[in-house]
């Protein structure tokens, strides 16, 4: 054999050793690498992209401000392109046909948490949200019906309840002129309202407080995977807030609700009960530590996310004095009562208003794991490769949305805009089988608050000030929303 002949050989058997050590898809040589001349590798098909700098990849600049940072590669290198962070590459989509053919991929060949993801739902139990397959046909099945329309109208009147007892009381803010944190007042109406419907239970101001604490930590550690924002704490100490801790207590406290509802039950069906008595086609129940596990996720995707999209909402309703005085004109409809289930029709504006804000809430990745090799717009995608979704990037962009960066609700009311655009050029609650199953929860609950606070009050921020995105799970308004309230003197509420 010749000398160049023997070189191939050697070469040949030194590239199977290392794509044998990478069926991990977190081993970083398991995407081309240069150093191996010779390996016949789609290389020159990967995705164009920055270089980044050694060790770090372009974390310092994505940190920085991930929402703008993603927007301007896209700009730069086009709808596919790939940004080295420490240890692997994301691959990021942001063509609407891209981002179909991810999201809902009908030969399964992208999974919402890889391999990692189904380790974990074995050690901490699986919700809906991390499982594929059968399997997770079989749960969404189950869980569909706690978020029907027959469900929804059931806990309609509770939840408004709730909203309008704890908005009610923001009455002393509006008679003392104190600024208030509204991002945190609303936290605290919605909450309760969730844990109503979910648990038929009321929960005290400082659980409230616990609660939200330990599913900040926990959604944090979610984002922190994908590096939009830095890990929460991660080593317990007296005295100090960590996710371990807030791990453990929220699983504790949802466990706790198990044990204390299996020993009292109750008659009326709500969310909780619904679920402890779904069965599958087999007959069997949901797993202890998978129904611990769907609960917890139920909680901060019923909560948190609307929390942090009201809050967009809200404060981007201020700068567009036509579309806050169209709301009043649509709740003022109401003649003063409390919205019902069958006004969610009727509410049509208040739900345009949340999805523009929606729209520029944004988010820079939502993720997803290709689980076999494929190909994109013509680039090579590895298997293990992580595939990112900007939806921040993609309800900016200038070929679907006009003036992207301006906040105007008749996007939303408009039919035919709505019809000229991609379907997934909006991506509020994702898209595919993995769409969030609570969608219509949410817009429920987004649609009473809009309602029943513009029936009470006018909402003032300071003059000049403007909203900054928290790079978080659910992407929430940085430090908060300062707001002053004013009574309505004009409301026709009685």
């Amino acid at each position: 054999m010749s000398q160049g002949g023997r070189g191939r050989k050697a070469r040949d058997h030194w590239t199977a050793m290392v794509r044998a050590l990478a069926d991990d898809p977190y081993w970083p040589t398991r995407n081309p690498v240069g150093f191996f001349r010779g390996v016949r590798h789609p290389v020159d098909r990967r995705p164009p992209g920055p270089r980044g700098r050694p060790g770090v990849g372009i974390l310092p600049e994505f940190l920085r401000d991930p929402f703008e940072y993603v927007r301007e590669c896209q700009q730069i290198y086009g709808d596919v392109f790939r940004l080295p962070f420490p240890l692997r590459e994301t691959v990021f989509v942001c063509h609407p046909d891209h981002v179909k053919h991810v999201m809902n991929n009908p030969c399964n060949a992208y999974s919402m948490g890889g391999n990692v993801g189904a380790r974990l739902n074995k050690v901490i139990g699986a919700s809906v949200a991390t499982l594929e397959g059968d399997v997770f046909r079989q749960r969404r099945k189950l869980i569909a019906p706690l978020f029907g329309a027959r469900s929804l109208s059931t806990m309609a009147d509770g939840i408004a309840n709730e909203f309008v007892g704890r908005i009610d009381r923001w009455e002393i803010y509006a008679e003392t002129g104190a600024v208030i944190d509204l991002q945190y007042e609303i936290a605290k109406v919605t909450l309760p309202a969730f844990m109503r419907a979910m648990f038929s239970i009321k929960v005290t101001d400082r659980e409230v407080c616990d609660l939200d604490v330990d599913l900040h930590a926990v959604l944090r550690a979610a984002a922190a995977v994908c590096f939009i924002c830095t890990p929460p704490n991660l080593i317990p100490a007296p005295g100090v807030d960590s996710f371990p801790k807030s791990w453990f207590r929220l699983r504790k406290w949802v466990s706790q609700q198990i044990d204390y509802r299996i020993g009292h039950p109750i008659e009326r069906q709500d969310l909780f009960e619904t679920l402890l008595n779904a069965q599958y086609d087999d007959g069997s129940a949901i797993r202890r530590k998978d129904l611990i596990q769907e609960t917890a996720m139920l909680i901060a995707g019923g909560y948190e996310t609307v929390v942090a999209a009201l809050s967009w909402t809200l404060a981007l309703l201020d700068g567009n004095r036509e579309a806050r005085v169209k709301l009043y004109e649509e709740v003022d409809a109401l003649d003063g009562r409390q919205p019902t289930y069958n006004d969610l029709q009727s509410l049509t504006w208040a739900k345009a208003c949340f999805d523009e804000g929606q729209r520029l809430q944004g988010h820079p990745m939502n993720p997803r794991f290709a689980m076999r090799d494929d190909w994109i717009d013509g680039y090579f995608i590895p298997r293990g490769t992580l595939i990112g979704v900007p939806m921040y990037t993609l309800h900016r962009d200038t070929r679907w949305w006009q003036n992207p960066d301006s906040y105007d609700p008749n996007r939303f009311a408009n039919p035919a805009q709505v019809q000229s655009r991609p379907a997934t050029s909006f991506l509020p609650f994702g898209f595919g089988p993995h769409r969030c199953i609570g969608s219509a929860l949410g817009y429920m609950n987004a649609q009473f608050l809009l309602a029943i606070i513009h029936q009470r009050y006018c909402v003032n921020f300071p003059i000049g000030w403007q909203p900054r995105h928290s790079p978080k799970f659910s992407i929430a308004v940085e430090g908060g929303l300062p707001a002053t309230l004013t009574v309505r003197k004009d409301s026709s509420r009685k």
